[in-house]
This record gives C-alpha cells, sequence and structure tokens, in this order.
C-alpha cells in the first residue's frame, strides 16, 4: 500500500511568508493612511479660512483659455474641502486643506500630459499647482470637444488665518499663451465661511439643463418650477444658452423671488462639436455650486420636460427623508416616457382656470416598458458624495458613498417627450401626477398672472 506525503519545500515557505510579510505591510499602510486622513480632518477644522474676496457675486461666464483660435474655454473653480478625494495629501510643514475643481472645455485628445492651475492671491501674487486629476468627463458620444474636469490640490502652511487664493487660470505646453497670458476665474467658496465644515441643509435644490434653440414655452417652464416646489424643491439653477424674451420674464421673476440663480451660458461656439452644449460640464458645474456655494444636501439633475415622481411617498422630500441613510450618492429613477402627440385629457381641470394644458396633467398614458437604470434614467444626488456627474448617471462617487436603483414601484422618471422614441410602444394609463392637480393648476395661474398681467395671466403655449 503507497502512501502519498507532501513536504512543502523551502521555496513555496518562503513565498508564503513574504506574501503574509507584504499583507501585514499593506495593512499597517493603509491603517497609517486612515490615521493620517483623521489627524488631518481635525487639523484642518482648527484654521480660520477668511474669504478673499468677500464682493464675487458667484456669475461666470465661459472665457477663452490662451490663444483664441485654440477654442479652449473656462468656466468655473471651486474650493472643495474634501480632502478624502485628494489622493496626496501632507501633514508636515504643510498641511492640505482641499482642492481646486475647473470646469473647462477642452480638445477630447489634448496631448498635454500635464496640466497646472496657476493660483492668485488678493496681492496678486501667484504660483502654479501641478493637477492631480485632469481628463474629459464621460458623455463625449465622439465629439472632438469635450467638458473637462481639473482637481489640483491646494497645500497651506500650518497657519492661522489661511490665506486662501483669489482666482485660477489654467497652465499647458500646447496652448503657450496660457501661461504667458492666463485667463483667471474667481474661485467660488461658500457664501457663508461659517458653513464650511458644517452640516449640509436637508434642501433640494434642482439643476436644470441647459435652454437652448431659443426655448419658448413658457407655460412649461412655470409648470416645471411649481411641480418641483410642490414636491419639496426650494431652489433652482437655471443656465440659459439661447431664450425667448418671454422666458427670460419668467426666470427674472424666480431670480428676484429668491428661488432661482439663473447663468448665462455662452457656448455658442461649440454647439457643432460639443455633446448637447456641454450638459455634462452644467450639471457638474451646478452640483458644485449647489454644495460648494449653498451647502444644500440635494440636487435633482434633470431636464425641463422630466419629472421625479415617487409612487409610494407624498413627495420627493418625503422620499429622501425616508429612505436616504447618509451614504448615498445619488437615488437612481428609472425612465418611462409620455408623448406630446398623444391626446389630451383635461378632465381634471377645474373650469375657472386659465392655463388648462399643463403637461403632467393633461397627459396620463406612459410606456409600460420601464427603461434600464443609466438608459436616460436621471438622479437626486446628495451633493457631499459626488466627484463626477453625468447626464443619465453617477460616474464617480465620494470614498464612502454608492448609487442606489430606485425600484420601478417606488418611484420613476416621467419624462414628457416631444418626440417618439418609438411611437409604437405600448402604452398604460398612470393618473399618479395628478394628485398634485389642485395646487399645481392654482401656483400656475398665480405665477402666469404676477408675470404677465397685460395678456391676464396666459402663459405661451409653444
Amino acid at each position: 500500500m503507497f502512501r502519498l506525503s507532501y513536504r512543502p519545500r523551502v521555496q513555496h515557505v518562503l513565498c508564503l511568508m513574504i506574501f503574509i510579510y507584504l499583507y501585514l505591510l499593506l495593512e499597517h499602510f493603509i491603517l497609517q493612511n486612515e490615521r493620517l486622513r483623521d489627524d488631518l480632518k481635525q487639523m484642518q477644522r482648527q484654521l480660520l479660512y477668511p474669504k478673499p474676496n468677500p464682493h464675487w457675486n458667484y456669475n461666470n461666464s465661459w472665457r477663452r483659455i490662451g490663444n483664441a483660435s485654440l477654442r479652449h474655454e473656462i468656466y468655473s473653480a471651486y474650493f472643495d474641502a474634501r480632502t478624502d478625494i485628494v489622493g496626496r495629501v501632507r501633514l508636515d510643514e504643510e498641511i492640505t486643506i482641499g482642492s481646486l475643481r475647473v470646469f473647462a472645455i477642452l480638445p477630447e485628445r489634448l496631448r498635454d500630459s500635464q496640466i497646472s492651475c496657476i493660483v492668485r492671491f488678493a496681492d496678486f501674487s501667484s504660483y502654479e499647482i501641478v493637477a492631480e486629476e485632469a481628463g474629459a468627463m464621460h458623455d463625449v458620444h465622439n465629439n472632438s470637444f469635450a467638458a473637462w474636469s481639473i482637481m489640483c490640490p491646494l497645500h497651506v502652511a500650518k497657519s492661522s488665518p489661511v490665506q486662501l487664493p483669489q482666482a485660477v487660470a489654467l497652465s499647458y505646453a500646447s496652448n503657450r499663451l496660457s501661461h504667458l497670458s492666463p485667463s483667471y476665474v474667481q474661485i467660488s467658496y461658500p457664501r457663508n465661511m461659517s458653513e464650511l465644515f458644517a452640516k449640509s441643509r436637508a434642501t433640494i435644490s434642482v439643476c436644470v439643463g441647459p435652454i437652448q434653440e431659443n426655448y419658448s414655452n413658457v407655460l412649461r417652464l412655470v409648470e416645471f418650477v411649481e411641480m418641483y416646489r410642490l414636491q419639496g424643491a426650494t431652489h433652482f439653477y437655471f443656465y440659459y444658452v439661447e431664450a425667448s424674451e418671454e422666458v427670460r420674464r419668467v426666470l427674472e421673476h424666480y431670480r428676484l423671488r429668491g428661488l432661482a440663480d439663473v447663468f448665462e451660458w455662452n457656448v455658442q461656439s461649440h454647439l457643432q462639436d460639443l455633446h448637447y452644449a456641454g450638459i455634462v460640464a452644467q450639471f457638474n458645474d451646478c452640483v458644485y455650486r449647489a454644495n460648494v456655494v449653498d451647502n444644500y444636501r440635494y440636487a435633482a439633475v434633470v431636464d425641463l420636460d422630466e419629472v421625479l415622481m415617487p409612487l409610494k411617498h407624498n413627495s420627493l422630500a418625503d422620499y429622501l427623508r425616508q429612505c436616504d441613510e447618509g451614504r448615498t450618492s445619488g437615488f437612481v429613477f428609472r425612465n418611462v416616457f409620455f408623448y406630446r402627440k398623444d391626446s389630451n385629457d383635461t378632465f381634471n381641470a377645474p373650469a375657472h382656470v386659465m392655463n388648462r394644458l399643463l403637461y403632467t396633467q393633461s397627459k396620463v398614458r406612459r410606456t409600460l416598458e420601464v427603461l434600464p437604470a443609466y438608459i436616460r434614467s436621471k438622479v437626486v444626488v446628495n451633493t457631499r458624495g459626488i466627484v463626477e456627474m453625468g447626464n443619465h448617471q453617477v460616474y464617480r462617487s465620494a470614498p464612502g458613498y454608492v448609487d442606489h436603483i430606485v425600484h420601478q414601484t417606488v418611484g420613476l422618471l416621467f419624462h414628457y417627450r416631444d418626440k417618439c422614441i418609438n411611437c409604437k410602444m405600448v402604452l398604460i394609463v398612470d393618473y399618479t401626477a395628478r394628485r398634485f392637480g389642485s395646487l399645481l393648476f392654482d401656483r400656475v395661474d398665480a405665477t402666469c398672472l404676477e408675470v404677465f398681467m397685460e395678456r391676464h395671466g396666459i402663459c405661451q403655449l409653444a
């Protein structure tokens, strides 16, 4: 009878010992890194942060970088106090206090291997910081230009108060004038610097896709705002490329009431070679603005023909209040279509209302098929948990955050399309949006009367 025996060779034992040693070394490094970052956060909160430019009004516009013929542009920059998204932090002679996030339009295949941030202070002194991250964001769609996100870490001496930069420009070798004649943009900080490390306000803001092609549907715009206000939203961010005079009047009305910020989105030179008027840059700018400047916890990232609709909660605010456990970067609502060519049902419109054809109330048939997550879906995000936002999904969350796909029985994205994606899709009746009808009709009429008194409160329907 044979007895099989195995005696480990010396090489195998050595390999095992080396593996265990490397594992323990890696574990020790991870623990040390976590302790370093914990110490850094404590030190970071002990410093004083005076606002470098108290008169900055937070309005931005696209500006050319260096050589104008290259059509490279820069829009905005934000001071991001989250040190956990910085790869290489310091806690020695200098301390990492956060980073600068810059949004630009550059060629999708920029040949430069290195991009730098030139930071400028109130006394006009400046220095360069090599970007830790720089690249085209997602959703390029084979266009020659893309929305870029650039992150430059910010390290300062261990002193208080901290001297913060006032403005930043981008510099890279292929555009020599970017260094010789920098195009600076103001850095956006919190409106109130005391809220820099405060708990975010449990407020829903709404980031609206770019208004373009001389948009003129005033009634849809008013209905959109009032529907989201009924859902719990308290602030809106609008970016316009082209809009009719009537639409501008409505936007100004909401701005004067403190309900909206309205920004010029002057990307006319890139409408043919940049995906959907640079919507990815716009959504990212909006999410960072909601987080950094206004300290809002939530931002619904949608277009004017889209409504995030909870099915088992009274409103979007109620859904988030009950379902957000604190570490969700984004709640992904799956898409269903309502079509403009479908017949109008005005049965629930009260006889006294002036503006009867509200799209959420007159279109009651939607597609039976619910599209998969990330296919035309839209997201309401926790602004603290976002590093890179896409048009239909979160592309990169902050460490410790993950997105959540809302079950189709809990919530859907109601997408009111002007044109059919597939006009032969099976439609079913869905009256969910009508639960807001009574208040919605009254609010729309009241707003239209305030803005268009000379028309007896009639909002134009394009």
